[in-house]
């Protein structure tokens, strides 16, 4: 197993920037590589459902991961969590259905509120039974997103949904962020304030579920992710920007969520017009002081607890 900096070059020069500035730049540890995969794995005690927390509670997410492949011109997507891709009927939602929001990608180098306030994001909608604004199962470009909570009896923010992992002796995160990270500005307090789903976007292509990931090299396994569920889906390269970025992805009521940060290196096709960010983009995250920082679990035994 390998630790990977992927934003290594990027930030050296960054943090050399915000040092002239008087401000000490934070470390950065990026997502783990194993088998080629890019791994972000969660607290395995933050997915609540009432005073349930962790291994036994419906909505636990324990990791997710992305894979760029070149051979099929394919982007991975797996995910490792209890909560199934069709989700959980539960009365209390408006619909009597507890589903996944929308699986987010910034590139834009902005916090996530700052970027969806100019469609500056990427995301893909991959359960056909969610609360997505969009109607087709996809990848999308130009997104703007809301809150879906409010209607499926979820929390108001994501210190809300700390305080009550706390006070069940669990321990919130996002993965390969902190829970309250400046990346999250807006969506710490407030009222129903955490962006899970598509409003807006423009359709650019479709995806293909994945239920057996055999062969892939994925292996969830490695960091003792337990979750009962693992799917995901591919989809086209070309699809997406090269460059860093940071995925999120949330629970439609927010009882857990889980952020990964990567890079896509490589164009889709020699040639192809693939938008690239400039490397500059970063210091914008550096000079908002956001951590950046993994806050992963690192279990290595069975885990214990965890969600909602």
């Amino acid at each position: 197993m390998m630790k990977a900096t992927v934003f290594k070059t990027i930030l050296g020069t960054a943090a050399a920037t915000v040092g002239l500035m008087g401000v000490t730049a934070p470390q950065v540890q990026a997502g783990t590589l194993h088998n080629g995969w890019n791994y972000a794995i969660d607290s395995f005690k933050d997915g609540a459902e009432g005073n349930v927390i962790g291994a036994n509670s419906a909505y636990e997410m324990y990791g997710m991961a992305v894979k760029e492949d070149t051979q099929s011109n394919s982007i991975f997507v797996a995910i490792n969590a209890n909560l199934p891709i069709t989700g959980d009927n539960y009365g209390g939602a408006a619909d009597g259905h507890i589903g996944w929001g929308d699986l987010i990608f910034n590139f834009s180098g902005q916090n996530l509120q700052t970027a969806n306030a100019s469609g500056n994001l990427f995301g893909i909608r991959f359960a056909q039974n969610s609360d997505s604004g969009v109607s087709s199962v996809g990848v999308y470009d130009n997104v703007k997103l809301r809150s879906v909570t409010s209607t499926n009896s979820g929390f108001n923010n994501l210190t809300h949904h700390a305080n009550l992992v706390a006070s069940q002796r669990g321990s919130a995160s996002m993965g390969d962020l902190a829970y309250n990270d400046s990346y999250f500005a807006g969506q710490i307090t407030g009222t129903h304030t955490v962006l899970n789903s598509i409003k807006t976007g423009n359709l650019l292509g479709g995806i293909n579920l994945i239920n057996n990931f055999a062969g892939l090299g994925l292996d969830f396994g490695n960091f003792s992710a337990a979750g009962t569920h693992t799917f995901g889906f591919s989809f086209d390269k070309s699809l997406m920007p090269v460059g860093e970025f940071v995925a999120t992805l949330f629970a439609e009521c927010a009882n857990d969520g889980i952020a990964l940060m990567g890079e896509f290196t490589v164009a889709s096709v020699p040639g192809d017009d693939v938008s690239v960010p400039e490397p500059s983009s970063m210091l914008g995250l550096l000079a908002l002081g956001l951590t950046f920082a993994g806050n992963r679990s690192r279990k290595k035994g069975k885990a214990i607890a965890s969600e909602v």
